[in-house]
């Protein structure tokens, strides 16, 4: 599961246009990363099994790192899968220089909107959602369909990650185009593929 227990938040989906204007995006510093790192890895418990795929970005420009972890899980019952998958994902942004000390990551900044999105799916949590105490964001869905699209978009490395914060204020949208190494790719691909029913 997530790095930290949340509940499931209801996802807020519509075109990737819309989310990216729509979150006081349209005058957003755009940023090109020169440095992105992908990570698979899997956890598995007696109550579920869940894959995670990390994403970690930065740009020598810019002093912070954007972390982005997409996760797809299902509980377990009696040592087997049971119950719909849930797909979702989080977004961090650390800056050693603005930190809050009294955070979980003495680096995380709190953001106040936050967005992924790519030409075939696009989530955003609602600006008036509080984030967490962490200054992280999340959304996640039960949806099949649109965890179908998140990961096909993740995987595939072409899409955006945006995000608001006021203290202190900024705003960017970092622009991906870079898809996971073979190697990290077939390990979150065989993960999925071991929980059953995920199409």
């Amino acid at each position: 599961m997530p790095r930290r227990h949340r509940s499931a938040l209801t996802p807020f989906l519509a075109g990737a246009a819309v989310v990216l204007s729509g979150l006081v995006y349209a005058h957003a510093e755009t940023v090109r990363p020169d440095q992105i790192a992908y990570v698979a890895n899997v956890n598995e418990d007696p109550a579920a099994k869940a894959c995670m795929l990390s994403l970690a970005i930065k740009d020598d420009a810019v002093s912070e790192t954007v972390r982005f972890q997409l996760v797809v899980a299902r509980m377990k019952r009696e040592d087997a899968t049971a119950g719909p998958a849930m797909f979702g994902f989080t977004i961090e942004v650390d800056d050693p220089r603005h930190a809050a000390p009294h955070r979980a990551s003495a680096r995380a900044l709190a953001i106040t909107s936050a967005a992924f999105a790519s030409e075939r799916y696009a989530a955003a949590a609602h600006p008036k959602t509080p984030p967490f105490a962490d200054g992280s964001w999340v959304a996640s869905t039960l949806d099949a369909v649109q965890g179908g699209a998140l990961v096909g978009a993740a995987v595939e490395g072409k899409f955006q990650i945006a995000y608001t914060r006021t203290r202190p204020s900024a705003a960017r949208i970092y622009e991906v185009a870079s898809a996971p190494p073979p190697d990290v790719q077939n390990r979150f691909s065989s993960c999925i593929g071991g929980l059953q029913g995920i199409e």
